[in-house]
């Protein structure tokens, strides 16, 4: 799409009129951070079944973390492996930037390595949670864990 594009001309000009945005990302934004995509060629999970012989989805289900846990772990952790060390890019900026020019401004992402934070948006919905933001369901205690690999048990 070029910007002289009748579909973007359009959108823009539409945006301009707008008091209130909501943008809806996934995967797709990260990728010029250096994330794989979640699906498709090239994706963290580019197969129909993980390694146990079950669909990602199950693998990281709250019924797959209470009957098997190492199992949820294990996919977790290869979500923040391979987000650490990468941060937000353009578009993540981009989109923070144009927050202060409307009356409300809100990210809604399916993805959970928190760049759009990180960028400076402020009112983000991370429908996925965030891979650092740990919640224990039995104790009800949080912790933010930057990297996984320092933690007792996660390789």
């Amino acid at each position: 799409m070029t910007p002289d594009d009748p579909t973007l001309q359009a959108a823009m000009a539409d945006l301009q009129k707008a008091r209130r945005v909501l943008v809806i990302t996934g995967a797709g934004i990260s990728a010029d951070s250096g994330l794989p995509t979640y699906r498709g060629v090239g994706g963290l999970y580019d197969r129909d079944l993980t390694e146990e012989g079950i669909p990602i989805e199950e693998a990281l289900s709250g019924g797959m973390m209470r009957t098997r846990p190492e199992i949820t772990w294990k996919y977790i952790h290869q979500i923040e492996s391979t987000s650490r060390g990468a941060g937000y890019n353009a578009g993540h900026k981009a989109l923070a930037d144009m927050e202060p020019h409307f009356e409300r401004f809100t990210v809604l992402t399916q993805n959970v390595d928190g760049f759009h934070c990180d960028a400076g948006s402020t009112d983000v919905i991370e429908i996925h949670g965030n891979v650092h933001e740990l919640h224990c369901i039995s104790c009800d205690a949080e912790e933010w864990v930057e990297d996984f690999s320092q933690l007792n048990g996660i390789r």
